[in-house]
């Protein structure tokens, strides 16, 4: 009988290299270079695989060599482990490692499971279903992309699956987060002309006081353990019932891959490798653990209150695979009054900032945050969004508070044009009476260009006053005001530009009807109107942006008419 395949052991975690080669590498060579380059990303060759690979490995490092505080955070970013420290690290928890065999298998049922077993395909979330498939539905994502895996390939799969796990009818449990969950991972900021190592990028979201101990294993690895039926008697499992380590290896499904002896040496369809063994299909069950009662203990998403009275916060899903500036306040900072927190690492990384001053300011600098998730309708899933937007952080807590408030008032500005532009451009387009129905087909692409086209701005000026509010020494409130006036200015220049190039080119005077000439004419005075300081959405800009309010007419009225 063949040895099992340890995870620890073999090299099955594809890589990008900085010359942009692909490797394989260890578990316990992730901080290292390899063949002298730089590692610097995860590349499975499917986004949604990458960003749950670096998750596992995240949650990895934190229950293995998580640091104790900020400053041991700090000296291990510098100073990465040797492959034998982490290995060292990681061999308390081997047995979490093995994928095949007859004991405990990673991300799988503890005991073998009873039934036929189903396609391999369909551990993949955006793989079509059963009765797409039967009814000849598949028609953007078609069947038998994924008919065979490597070990390599079925351990990042499986992972993925588990990670994200959407509903799947009665009795398959969603994962710790919900359906498709939404991830938000700090990339931190490199030298000019390079880029950060994966170390770096993992280690950068790595949290503290969640280390756990050998005899910890298998609360935090849950197919150590009898898995946690929960069918008819009801069984949940919370924080209190398990180690929160187990937020990073939640595993509500139920599975058992099957594996077969590769004799036609077919290639992996994830990772294109010839595998001795390979695995072409896998049994399930339902009733698998059901996760309840893990307000905001995933340290890599977002999460929100529906409402003001509710005390539970939910994480953070996609509606659309559209991301853009307009969510990046949710993301990245606590708002005032905001019902969205950010993730615990993107917080951590904001209060970590105190360390990075000097030679190591540009991490801070120039970070970034991967904004990742499925956009889910219950089961099935709608588009895989990806962002990659600047992490705008201070060095100190006061100067990131100045930063969100500076953010918010930015934002609430654009909305209001962005309102009163979506409103001309109905005018002028369709008159008075329009109907909303009629018109969503126009003013839809209007809306998203005016978001796309002034994102960078956004970022640009907010970066701006981030620095300038980090060079006031002191909380000195007409310094912050000076800034907020600088910054405000220049967004209003942006804002005005961007609204009447995408209104006139939208609708165009010189190909307008005779009799649409008038609205067109009155829609284009509003925006104006607006920009300038007048008006509802005008006052609101204005007040947002701290510019002085527009000159009050002194035009006489005119005399009321009798009555």
């Amino acid at each position: 009988m063949p040895e099992p395949y340890s995870l620890a052991v073999h090299a099955w975690i594809p890589v990008a290299l900085a010359s942009g080669q692909r490797a394989f590498v260890r578990l316990c060579d992730i901080s290292q270079h390899h063949d002298g380059q730089p590692i610097v990303r995860i590349d499975t060759g499917r986004p949604d695989c990458d960003i749950s690979l670096s998750e596992f490995l995240i949650g990895l490092l934190t229950v293995s060599i998580g640091p104790k505080d900020d400053r041991e955070w700090f000296k291990r970013y510098c100073n990465p482990p040797s492959s034998n420290e982490l290995a060292a690290a990681l061999k308390p928890f081997e047995a979490a490692f093995i994928l095949d065999g007859e004991g405990p298998r990673f991300f799988q049922d503890r005991k073998a499971l009873d039934g036929t077993a189903d396609p391999v395909s369909g551990l993949l979330i955006d793989a079509p279903g059963r009765s797409t498939t039967r009814d000849n539905a598949d028609h953007f994502v078609k069947r038998g992309r994924t008919n065979v895996l490597s070990r390599s390939g079925a351990a990042i799969v499986l992972a993925t699956l588990q990670t994200s796990a959407p509903s799947g009818g009665a009795g398959h449990r969603t994962s710790l987060r919900g359906g498709g969950p939404l991830s938000t991972l700090v990339v931190p900021g490199a030298n000019e002309g390079e880029v950060p190592t994966l170390w770096q990028c993992l280690w950068a979201n790595v949290v503290s006081d969640l280390r756990a101990e050998p005899e910890d294993a298998s609360r935090v690895f849950p197919w150590l353990a009898t898995t946690r039926v929960s069918d008819k008697a009801g069984v949940t499992t919370t924080p209190v019932d398990v180690h929160e380590g187990q937020a990073f290896f939640g595993m509500p499904r139920r599975i058992r891959l099957v594996f077969q002896e590769n004799t036609g040496r077919h290639a992996c369809d994830l990772l294109g490798i010839v595998d001795d063994s390979i695995i072409t299909g896998y049994v399930t069950r339902p009733w698998g653990t059901n996760y309840t009662a893990w307000d905001r203990r995933h340290p890599l998403s977002p999460y929100y209150r529906p409402k003001d009275t509710a005390t539970e916060y939910l994480p953070v899903h996609l509606q659309s695979s559209r991301i853009g500036y307009r969510q990046w306040l949710d993301f990245a900072f606590k708002a005032e009054g905001s019902l969205r927190v950010p993730a615990q690492t993107v917080a951590d990384f904001q209060r970590r900032a105190e360390y990075l001053q000097g030679d190591s300011a540009y991490i801070r600098q120039r970070a970034r945050m991967l904004a990742a998730g499925y956009a889910m309708d219950n089961m099935k899933p709608l588009d895989f969004g990806e962002a990659l937007m600047p992490l705008i952080v201070g060095g100190n807590a006061e100067v990131n508070s100045q930063i969100a408030a500076q953010a918010e008032r930015l934002i609430k500005a654009a909305e209001a044009i962005s309102g009163q532009l979506l409103n001309s451009v109905k005018l002028a387009l369709f008159g008075e009476r329009a109907k909303a129905d009629r018109d969503s087909a126009v003013l839809e692409p209007v809306r998203f260009r005016f978001w796309a086209d002034t994102e960078q701005a956004f970022y640009d000026v907010l970066r701006d006053a981030a620095e300038a509010f980090h060079a006031v020494k002191d909380d000195l409130q007409d310094q912050h005001g000076a800034v907020n006036l600088h910054a405000g200015a220049a967004w209003l220049v942006h804002l005005k530009r961007h609204a009447f190039q995408i209104f006139d080119e939208t609708v165009p005077i010189d190909s307008a009807d005779s009799d649409r000439i008038e609205d067109l004419i009155n829609a284009r005075k509003f925006l104006v109107l607006a920009l300038t300081g007048y008006g509802a959405n005008g006052k609101i800009v204005f007040d947002q942006l701290n510019q002085p309010p527009p000159e009050k007419s002194t035009k006489p009225k005119k005399p009321r008419k009798p009555a």
